[in-house]
């Protein structure tokens, strides 16, 4: 019998850690520690994508992981949605809108060369039969479906494909018809064994696989372009998730079975195999149709809800651990609308007066990463103003205050004790900082009207400097004075929240990626192209986020929720180490971010 030295040319290593070496892929070494042997070998994960720009549900999509397709669906007011995004692996732009607005269709081909085959549509919820065609730009109407149906599997290209099953609503129900389409028509074939809906479609004309399907089905049929044949069986039986890949190498993920599902299994021809679950568990999505079992995308979906989440799956010898917020000390006085000191990290921070209701008070308390300590009051009660800087050396400027109203007063802080800095030349409230003490900045708030203005301080004296594109009030902001961020805020009047982004270079602004969710009042860790963005709310309504959304300096991407949902928070520290505390109905509590962590997949070898 061949031993693992003779394979290997040494013998197994014994060793108190596992090494972090991803050249170790495939070893095996004894850990003296755990007394197991282990292993790193690939496996599937998935990780979070760009977020759609619209959220929907009942949606379909196609294409690839890193040129992907989603078009159709359903939106808060709009039942059957024309929209369509392209995605690039890492965000979504708009596309052309369908010719028809519909949902649970079937898409195939890539996004140049897409096709959008039935559904449902208006009025009184039709059973499409129109087929339209994407260029990569717009949508053509193509030749019509000989049979309207919805929720139908589809698999192909855009001049070879086959569409199965689904519902014909108010005519023959649910369906065993199979057509085929040959680039210039199309004609009906053998019929699958049984009529399903709601089955995942994917593969080629000669070589697609009908997956799944309602009342916890677990079939996988196979379909040669002649025949169908029964194929391995899914561990969960499940309907409406996402199938991608080819007959011999698939992926079928999330769907439902009565619940929803994070399930993913993947396919090799024969058999299914659990691979990592999804974060969102999620039905009627729209996902990828790329070439194999190792890469796919799913996007929006009813989660139960309608999501704009996009998750990537691919395979990697790397097991991330996902982040995190976790609860750190609670505030001695707890407050909303006070100030830190933006560029304090999660164990060196800063919370600088605030509003309690009705009061204003001075209070000061400093994080140690543990818990809050009270130090020495400020010198001007104000709430709903800016900080920037460091713990030992912060600043803190304009604000509302009981008289007068609006302050222009800027305060200095030593680690010790508190003194007057020079005036804001605009008084305002509702503002944000970035920078250091010596080198702060101010933008955005309110004097009573929106206002863009940005100053700059030099350590003794503000100076006017370029506005913002966008005025606006309740704005959150992060960086340094020659690279910062402005993200949300308030467009008052018409007291709207907005999404909009912008980055300033030290002399001018320019727009940014967009935020996923428009909010205002919200806690920021970071710098101009790694930055969090946490909490806050959402007006008109005022309804109090828990979502963050994390910036790589182009586009924006969920991560990790904060446990309370509250506004007018404050935030610091960085994006693998941020901080969050304080908020709305004056919140005393804390909570500590950490980032996610990739590190190998390590597997314990067992003797079964």
């Amino acid at each position: 019998m061949t031993t693992y030295k003779e394979t290997f040319g040494k013998q197994i290593q014994k060793l108190s850690s596992d090494p972090t070496n991803t050249q170790v892929e495939g070893q095996i070494w004894y850990n003296t520690t755990s007394n197991v042997f282990k292993t790193v070998l690939d496996f599937g994960a998935w990780s979070s994508g760009g977020n759609l720009n619209v959220t929907r549900g009942s949606l379909s999509g196609a294409g690839t992981l890193t040129a992907g397709l989603v078009a159709g669906g359903t939106t808060p007011g709009i039942a059957f949605d024309n929209a369509t995004e392209e995605y690039n692996g890492s965000s979504w732009t708009n596309g052309g809108d369908l010719s028809t607005g519909r949902k649970i269709s079937a898409t195939v081909g890539t996004q140049t060369t897409g096709v959008q085959i039935g559904g449902i549509k208006a009025p009184a919820n039709t059973a499409a039969a129109e087929v339209e065609n994407y260029n990569g730009t717009s949508w053509t109407n193509g030749t019509a479906l000989n049979l309207g149906r919805y929720a139908l599997g589809g698999a192909g290209t855009s001049t070879s494909s086959v569409v199965f099953g689904g519902n014909n609503i108010g005519g023959t129900g649910t369906t065993a018809n199979v057509e085929e389409w040959n680039g210039s028509s199309w004609s009906e074939v053998n019929n699958l064994p049984s009529a399903i809906l709601g089955q995942g479609g994917t593969g080629i004309q000669t070589a697609a696989l009908s997956i799944g399907g309602p009342s916890s089905s677990t079939a996988t049929l196979e379909y040669d372009g002649t025949n169908w044949t029964s194929g391995g069986a899914l561990s969960v039986g499940r309907s409406n998730g996402g199938a991608s890949g080819i007959q011999t190498a698939a992926i079928f993920a999330s769907g439902s079975n009565g619940g929803l599902q994070a399930v993913t299994e993947r396919y090799d021809g024969t058999a299914w195999s659990n691979s990592a679950n999804v974060s969102t568990a999620r039905q009627e999505l729209g996902s990828s149709k790329d070439g194999s079992n190792t890469s796919m995308f799913i996007a929006g979906g009813e989660a139960p809800s309608r999501t704009n989440a996009t998750e990537e799956f691919s395979i990697s010898i790397f097991s991330p651990i996902a982040a995190t917020w976790a609860s750190g000390g609670n505030l001695n006085q707890g407050r909303s609308g006070m100030a830190s000191a933006q560029a304090g990290t999660q164990t060196a921070a800063l919370a600088v007066s605030g509003y309690v209701g009705p009061a204003i008070p001075t209070n000061v308390e400093e994080y140690d990463g543990a818990s809050w300590s009270e130090v020495n009051n400020n010198t001007t009660a104000r709430e709903s103003f800016a900080g920037c800087g460091t713990q030992p050396a912060a600043l803190v400027f304009g604000g509302s205050s009981p008289s007068p109203p609006v302050t222009v007063a800027t305060e200095e802080y030593d680690g010790t004790n508190w003194t007057n800095g020079g005036n804001l030349n605009t008084g305002r409230y509702h503002n944000a900082g970035a920078g250091l003490q010596t080198s702060g900045l101010c933008f955005g708030g309110t004097t009573g009207s929106k206002t863009g203005a940005t100053e700059e301080y030099n350590g003794s004296t503000w100076s006017e400097q370029n506005d913002l594109s966008v005025p606006r009030l309740s704005v959150v902001g992060c960086g340094t004075q020659t690279a910062a961020l402005a993200s949300g805020g308030n467009t008052n009047p018409p007291n709207a929240s907005v999404n909009n982004v912008e980055e300033y270079d030290g002399t001018n602004w320019t727009t940014g990626g967009t935020l996923n969710t428009a909010k205002q009042d919200m806690g920021a860790a970071g710098i101009q192209t790694n930055a969090l963005v946490f909490g806050g709310r959402v007006q008109p309504g005022s309804v109090l986020q828990t979502a963050t959304e994390l910036y790589n300096g182009t586009s924006w991407s969920t991560t990790a929720n904060v446990s309370t949902a509250r506004s007018q928070g404050a935030g610091a520290g960085t994006v693998a180490a941020g901080l969050f505390f304080g908020g709305s109905s004056a919140a005393v509590q804390t909570e500590e971010y950490t980032a996610e962590v990739v590190q190998l997949g390590y597997k314990t070898l067992t003797s079964s």
